[in-house]
């Protein structure tokens, strides 16, 4: 009888101590390459578009589904909505807004997140971009990959920090006993 107390108590530590935080999010570095846009019009890099891994873990004894995600950008140029593609065994599925993406029991997911921020042309002029313009005007593009963050950072790192500085990502998970099918709260990460 001892025994089955004690057990009791221990399964439910565990179970309030998951309900605490059944989701964690984190990111990390990605080996993709970032991609600079040409715009004709401007005569510079418009856009920036930068890849950030994200881990979604579910800590619950129960399947989590999120469907709706939000990139916010910390720079005052903000940027376009990002694209969201789940990597499973380093192959890409592009994740729409409203499809329904489930994170199993004790599971996580990886996905890479590929941002579009627009560039302070003020901030960093042509002469900044030169030799990339140079290269897809000769190459007749108007999108170049450029190297991976940690490489850019080597070269480029006020860039870098410019436009990921106080970027997040939020996350609103369905819940099926709520009246409104969503939790109250959004998970986020920071970059």
């Amino acid at each position: 009888m001892k025994t089955i107390k004690i057990l009791i108590i221990i399964s439910f530590f565990f179970s309030c101590n998951q309900d605490e935080n059944p989701i964690e999010i984190s990111s990390y570095r990605s080996n993709e390459k970032v991609t600079l846009f040409y715009s004709a019009k401007m005569e510079t890099i418009s856009v920036i578009s930068i890849p950030i891994n994200l881990k979604i873990e579910n800590n619950s004894n129960e399947n989590q589904i999120f469907r709706n995600y939000n990139y916010k950008y910390g720079n005052k140029q903000k940027g376009n909505s990002v694209n969201i593609f789940l990597n499973n065994d380093n192959k890409l599925k592009r994740q729409g807004f409203t499809d329904i993406k489930v994170i199993e029991s004790h599971e996580n997911n990886s996905y890479l997140i590929r941002t579009k921020h627009f560039v302070d042309t003020t901030k960093f002029k042509s002469n900044f971009f030169k030799p990339y313009i140079e290269k897809m005007l000769r190459l007749n593009q108007d999108t170049l990959n450029i190297g991976t963050i940690a490489e850019l950072e080597i070269q480029h790192k006020d860039l870098i920090e410019n436009l990921i500085q106080n970027d997040s990502i939020s996350l609103l998970f369905l819940d099926e006993e709520s009246e409104t099918g969503f939790r109250k709260e959004l998970f986020s990460a920071k970059f």
